[in-house]
């Protein structure tokens, strides 16, 4: 897409849904929305380096730590359109759709934890949208998100974040996306720029969901690994070149010995 905020996306993201291995941690991330969509994504975190079976993709070894966006719940009547429900119903809405998670031995659900929207935190005479959805039956928990859009004076980025995920270490991204996370993967590469803010994302697009990955990017926060350096190479000259001070000195024109007088 032409001015796309992330031209990072490709279909090197999205893969096929898989039975995600029950001891991989999972958590979900949310944006809250009523006259404007909601969006809920469910995350399982890369255990090992793992190896794809019978998925026809360019590298199939999934690396450790990445995330899978293996489920989602937009709530949309329309593009752009919420449906406008109660965070009662919301919170009923996940808790139908987290039955088939794994569960302990207490029957606790697999989902370690849940970042949310920090104005689903904000209480005006009553309780919030949050403690409404964490209240029984639905016993629903989140926790603020970090809503850090950009950076600033040496902060993470949430945008960042999402951008170096999808990077990953460049051959391999580090996060993915069921095929049927179909919201997330038509909303996320369609983002624009905000043109007066070029770092950060036009808010008047259809944002809920991107959002809410980023949200999710910046509850487990990734960093490239550093490429090590070769033994005694101390100045890098180029990506792959480097030089060691033995290389500097046999380029130095031999010295003549003076003569005694």
């Amino acid at each position: 897409i032409e001015g796309a905020f992330f031209p990072e996306f490709g279909e090197k993201h999205v893969i096929p849904p898989f039975t995600i291995p029950d001891h991989w941690l999972r958590f979900r991330s949310g944006d809250w929305g009523s006259a404007k969509p909601f969006s809920i994504g469910w995350w399982a975190v890369v255990g090992d380096d793992f190896k794809l079976s019978g998925i026809e993709l360019p590298h199939r070894i999934l690396p450790r730590g990445a995330l899978i966006r293996y489920k989602e719940w937009y709530g949309a009547s329309a593009p752009n359109v919420g449906l406008k429900l109660t965070a009662e119903e919301v919170a009923e809405g996940i808790v139908s759709r987290e039955t088939k998670e794994p569960r302990d031995a207490e029957g606790k659900t697999g989902i370690a934890y849940g970042v949310l929207d920090p104005s689903a935190f904000a209480s005006d005479g009553g309780p919030s949208i949050a403690e409404r959805m964490s209240r029984p039956p639905w016993r629903v928990f989140f926790r603020r998100a970090d809503n850090a859009r950009v950076s600033q004076r040496g902060a993470m980025g949430g945008w960042d974040q999402v951008r170096a995920r999808l990077q990953g270490d460049g051959e391999r991204p580090m996060i993915y996306f069921f095929s049927t996370c179909t919201d997330s993967i038509r909303t996320l590469p369609a983002l624009q720029h905000d043109a007066d803010k070029p770092e950060d994302v036009d808010t008047e697009s259809e944002d809920h969901a991107p959002d809410e990955i980023r949200y999710a990017c910046m509850s487990r926060p990734y960093v490239k690994e550093a490429q090590e350096r070769a033994d005694r190479r101390i100045i890098s000259v180029g990506p792959s070149n480097q030089v060691t001070l033995d290389d500097l000195w046999e380029q130095q024109p031999a010295r003549k010995t003076p003569e005694r007088v």
